[in-house]
């Protein structure tokens, strides 16, 4: 096993060999104490400016950082759910009061903001905690079903509100309870578990997350997504475990 010796500058030195070198993760050449510093300051959710003074790494090293960050994020998702889930979709984004949704996808995208139609998301949670969240091209059971499928376990506990995309759930093998929040039923009276409270939490923390933002373009929402979806599955963890978790995955996104 090769030893190292600690030199000047941040460098180390192999034992064997005499070759030096600087422990650097990623393409951008930052150090491991670098990397350290700037996942801090991420999981503190400070701005770009504020990671860039808080770390002195140079802007466009900071800003391509924090994007591979929430790309990690987004990849780092739970497996397979099981037991007791609810399912639900929201929406993204605001749409110009007086106009059809045709004549708004037909605007350009603003500057500010993720776009002119409102954007469907379709989410996952399991009972234990987790969360699962996907932005989908539509809410038909052509786009829901299938990542049910891939993400749920047959023979599962499926909860959900009685939107139409839902009702060949249990054809494929789920238990499936609806709660009617067209009647604003949120939890069924004869049955305190037929709700899907879990989620509407996960997209009301979700919701006030991307608002402080102040908007984001429509190119890095599934991003943004990604980002505070693994907030949330991970808020129990200290700072520092999120850190650690976060560091390993920066050193095998690297190679």
């Amino acid at each position: 096993k090769r030893k190292f010796y600690n030199i000047r500058r941040g460098k180390k030195r192999c034992k064997s060999s005499g070759y030096e070198f600087k422990n650097r993760l990623g393409k951008l050449g930052l150090s491991r104490k670098k990397w350290r510093e700037l996942i801090f300051w991420f999981l503190l959710e400070q701005p770009i400016r504020g990671i860039e003074k808080q770390t002195h790494i140079n802007h466009y090293s900071t800003e391509k950082a924090v994007k591979i960050l929430r790309m990690i994020t987004t990849k780092d998702v739970p497996g397979i759910f099981s037991g007791t889930v609810e399912v639900d979709k929201t929406y993204l984004g605001g749409q110009k009061k007086n106009k059809r949704k045709s004549q708004l996808k037909k605007e350009p995208e603003s500057r500010r903001g993720w776009g002119t139609a409102k954007q469907p998301v379709f989410g996952i949670l399991t009972r234990k905690g987790k969360v699962f969240a996907k932005l989908v091209d539509d809410t038909e059971a052509r786009d829901l079903l299938p990542i049910i499928t891939k993400k749920v376990r047959t023979e599962s506990n499926v909860y959900s509100d009685t939107w139409r995309a839902y009702t060949g759930l249990a054809a494929k093998g789920y238990v499936h309870r609806t709660v009617e929040h067209g009647e604003k039923e949120y939890v069924q009276k004869d049955n305190r578990k037929n709700h899907i409270n879990g989620l509407e939490g996960f997209w009301g923390y979700l919701k006030r997350k991307l608002a402080a933002k102040g908007g984001i373009r429509r190119k890095y929402i599934s991003l943004f997504l990604g980002e505070y979806v693994w907030r949330y599955n991970y808020r129990s963890l200290t700072i520092e475990k999120q850190r650690e978790r976060l560091l390993k995955k920066v050193t095998d996104f690297s190679g």
